[in-house]
């Protein structure tokens, strides 16, 4: 089975060099034949750092040095299957047998660009490496970003060889590399896996090497998703599916080449969901096309046609004025449609579903249904209530304050009350929570007295679709202390009004479910937000009425006495 697969555009970095390579050679040309433009920009080839063998009568400090060196650009080079035979230069600083158990590929430390690592000789035969932390990646390609001031000792035990030459001969598993040296060899990628109702793709984002990146995702794909999505979403990958020939191969023309054996297919259904999965795994800027087959013989089936998870760019912004519902849309404010006065009640958040058929609104302490007749219902009420959020399948979502932290609650707009478990938010208070379009992953800020956190956890659902607990969570934002207000960016990204240790004052920033979390521009006091499609559809409120969209490097006002932004969700 071939199909073409839609081009990312490059990098902002990328685009800025050819920029200003062309501009260096040539002028813009104001006369000629009109030509046909560029239809396909690859991404640059790989970087391929160096790492030089050992020099002869090296120190024990030198040697670990040359060694960091050696295998962070191991990480850049072709490697094989076989653990023991990569990094072939990183292993001629290793002695004895750990020159083959040593495994490159169990994690990588990344240190800040602002630091280096401090190499300290201990004894004669001994020496340590501290190095800040920006993030670590485990051998599946899963980011945890560090916190503030984190760092991490390895200690190197060294021996005389037989010619009298010290090599390493105890160290942890794994590679260091400079956040430089890690964004050149390393990218992000998606590893796309099913919903429960099998209607959804369902993203986990992972970080690759660059080199062999589609046979890495492949791999993934087969592995299974990570422990803390595993029980909210299925794949349609059968147990025992290999890969045939152990790569992935991209050719010249983009094609990758997907061989599998090892177990049957199941039947037509399943494969072409498993088609739909690899095609959207596979969505990498170096292929094209996809060609899957299994025992020798390609799979001719159309993929499953499935939605992703970002909102649609057609979803419109919705405001509260006075005690009207607004459609804010093309820079101008209209009464929402089907939607009475929101009289009764000091409404603080409203929350739909993408199709407008299940709408509600909170105050400080009571959550009611929303319809052409205006505020119907209560839902829910209690202290500490959190702001509503609308899941796919018609459960508003909430947390009420309890004597043993908050309770999570799923309701729907008939009065159907789902107490929802989350067995790590015992103690905790919950002060938002906002469900992912694809109704398998919830944000959720809570504090307890190990701090602040910031978790996104997998739901799991009965057969009927009603919710029933969340799964452990994964943390993301660890340079955030504090925060308030939590949406979805896109399908793979936060944004979190709140702060860090560094910052003066609250603001918005970007938290990647697999990256660093950075600010977006400062703009005073800013109290909601609402994430639409893209950062460039993130709205926020300020407490004076005023409403901003991001535009350029900075928010650009575009109404005023407006309170309680939001997009279905």
């Amino acid at each position: 089975m071939t199909r073409r697969l839609s081009h990312r555009l490059r990098a902002a970095a990328t685009a800025a060099m050819v920029v200003a390579a062309l501009a260096a050679c040539v002028a813009i040309p104001s006369h000629g034949p009109v030509a046909e433009g560029v239809v396909k920009i690859n991404e640059p080839a790989p970087v391929t750092l160096l790492g030089y063998s050992p020099e002869q009568d090296a120190t024990p400090v030198e040697i670990v040095q040359g060694f960091l060196n050696a295998s962070a650009a191991g990480l850049s080079r072709e490697t094989t299957a076989d653990v023991a035979t990569n990094f072939s230069v990183a292993r001629e600083y290793l002695s004895g047998e750990v020159r083959t158990t040593w495994n490159p590929n169990e994690q990588v430390v990344v240190y800040p660009t602002a630091s280096s690592p401090e190499v300290t000789e201990l004894t004669e035969s001994q020496v340590q490496v501290r190095v800040g932390v920006a993030a670590r990646i485990d051998d599946r390609g899963i980011y945890e970003e560090g916190a503030p001031g984190s760092q991490q000792s390895l200690v190197f035990d060294l021996v005389r060889d037989s010619g009298g030459q010290w090599r390493i001969s105890r160290l942890d598993n794994g590679v260091v590399l400079s956040e430089p040296n890690f964004g050149l060899v390393f990218r992000t990628a998606t590893v796309y896996f099913l919903s429960a109702d099998s209607s959804y793709l369902v993203p986990e984002t992972r970080w690759f090497p660059v080199r062999n990146l589609a046979t890495s995702l492949v791999r993934a794909l087969i592995d299974g998703p990570s422990p803390w999505l595993r029980d909210a979403v299925r794949t349609a990958v059968p147990d025992g599916v290999r890969l045939d020939k152990l790569a992935v191969p991209v050719d010249e023309d983009g094609t990758a080449v997907v061989a599998l054996s090892g177990a049957a297919l199941g039947d037509t259904e399943e494969r072409r969901l498993m088609l739909a999965q690899l095609e959207a795994t596979l969505d990498v800027a170096q292929v094209n096309a996809v060609e899957v087959v299994a025992g020798g013989v390609p799979l001719a089936w159309e993929p499953a046609d499935l939605t992703r998870g970002s909102l649609t760019s057609e979803s419109a912004l919705e405001v509260v004025q006075g005690d009207t519902l607004m459609t804010f849309r093309h820079g101008e404010l209209e009464p929402a449609q089907g939607v009475g006065p929101l009289t009764g009640l000091d409404v603080t958040s409203t929350a739909r579903n993408e199709e407008g058929t299940v709408r509600v609104a909170s105050g400080r302490d009571s959550l009611r249904r929303a319809s052409s007749g205006g505020l119907g219902e209560e839902l829910a009420a209690g202290e500490g209530l959190t702001a509503p959020s609308v899941d796919r399948l018609g459960w508003v979502w909430t947390a009420v304050a309890g004597p043993d932290g908050s309770v999570l609650t799923a309701v729907r707009a008939d009065g159907t009350r789902q107490p929802v478990r989350a067995d790590w938010l015992a103690g905790r208070t919950v002060h938002e929570l906002r469900v992912a379009r694809d109704g398998t992953r919830v944000a959720v800020l809570s504090t307890g007295t190990d701090g602040f956190e910031l978790g996104v956890a997998g739901i799991v659902r009965d057969r009927d679709g009603a919710p029933q607990q969340l799964g452990e969570p994964l943390s993301v934002g660890a340079t955030l202390t504090s925060a308030s207000r939590v949406v979805w960016v896109d399908e793979s990204t936060l944004g979190v009004l709140g702060k860090t240790a560094a910052a003066t004052a609250t603001t918005v920033y970007l938290a990647p479910l697999a990256g660093q979390t950075r600010p977006l521009p400062a703009l005073e006091g800013i109290d909601a937000l609402a994430g639409g499609k893209g950062e460039r559809l993130l709205y926020v409120t300020t407490s004076n009425g005023d409403l901003y969209v991001r535009s350029g490097a900075s928010w650009a006002r575009t109404a005023t006495g407006v309170r309680a932004p939001s997009f279905p969700g």
